[in-house]
């Protein structure tokens, strides 16, 4: 009985849709969803928005909100997912990590860099060991390996909470998100306009133009943010030096690396480090609001 009662408050599934399957109707719970698309494709609405998922991406379903999926392409869709009652992990936890709590308090799309796509399916697949062959030790496996995965999802995952547009106008939506995915997968390497343009079947120009006007960054603008973020979140959880830091981050100058981070973040990389080890650190940016507003819910830095 201890077993089943506990096993209610975490639950994970496997599941392999076939790409016509349709959930006909729009459900909610109390618990929070983590859903990860392993391979395949598909839309989910949430709230009456869409949005399009690929393999390898995770979508978070905040309680309370009502939801559905689509499947679609050509191949099998294999999705797992991970039912979790927030309050059934340590209260430590969320206390040292207030972040994680007000991430997974919305609901919206997470991009996984490269190395954070292996370490989630192998974290997933000790949860479904742990789930599907249950003893009296497999809640508080469970609960621990919530936490790493939401630690995991923390430290690799750039969360994305753009709307795709409807009917005409999905392939403008479709070819920036397929934009936004290449930066996330690749920000640490010396990408540039011209190469993504070239990945996406884009002109350069039309691509720069297009970029600006969904996001409100240029495209350098946005790369940028996506590797302090990245920076910010390796100054915390490594000893690495400023300078590896801003190398695995994609910058080849660490003087140009510690400019754009005290510009986007108030205080030097060394300064955030030393004062995020107290739980100190305060942020600005000089980036004007109405420019983040136009990110039209891309929160880049929600938690920093």
């Amino acid at each position: 009985m201890h077993i089943e009662e506990n096993h209610t408050r975490i639950y994970i599934e496997k599941q392999v849709r076939v790409p016509t399957f349709t959930m006909t109707y729009e459900h909610s719970h109390n618990f929070c969803e983590i859903f990860y698309l392993k391979t395949g494709s598909c839309v989910y609405t949430v709230n009456n928005n869409l949005h399009h998922l690929s393999a390898g991406e995770l979508f978070i379903v905040k309680p309370g909100d009502t939801h559905a999926t689509h499947y679609e392409g050509l191949v099998p869709c294999e999705r797992i997912v991970i039912y979790c009652d927030l309050e059934a992990l340590p209260t430590y936890f969320f206390e040292q990590h207030p972040e994680i709590l007000e991430e997974f308090s919305h609901s919206g799309k997470v991009i996984l860099v490269k190395k954070g796509q292996t370490q989630l399916e192998n974290l997933l697949e000790q949860m479904l060991e742990e789930n599907n062959i249950p003893d009296e030790y497999s809640y508080d496996f469970l609960s621990l390996q919530t936490m790493s995965l939401l630690l995991s999802v923390q430290r690799n995952g750039i969360f994305v909470y753009e709307q795709m547009k409807p009917f005409s106008d999905l392939s403008i939506s479709t070819d920036i998100e397929n934009a936004l995915r290449y930066i996330a997968q690749n920000f640490s390497l010396m990408i540039t306009l011209e190469e993504v343009a070239e990945k996406i079947n884009l002109s350069p120009t039309y691509l720069s133009k297009k970029f600006k006007k969904v996001t409100g960054l240029t495209f350098k603008e946005y790369v940028n943010y996506i590797r302090i973020r990245q920076a910010c979140q390796m100054l915390i959880t490594t000893d690495d030096n400023i300078t590896k830091i801003a190398v695995n981050c994609g910058f080849n100058s660490s003087n140009y690396f510690k400019d754009c981070f005290r510009r986007i973040i108030g205080v030097s990389p060394r300064t955030f480090r030393s004062q995020s080890k107290n739980h100190s650190y305060e942020y600005h940016t000089d980036t004007p609001v109405d420019v983040l507003d136009n990110l039209n819910t891309i929160d880049l830095f929600q938690n920093l």
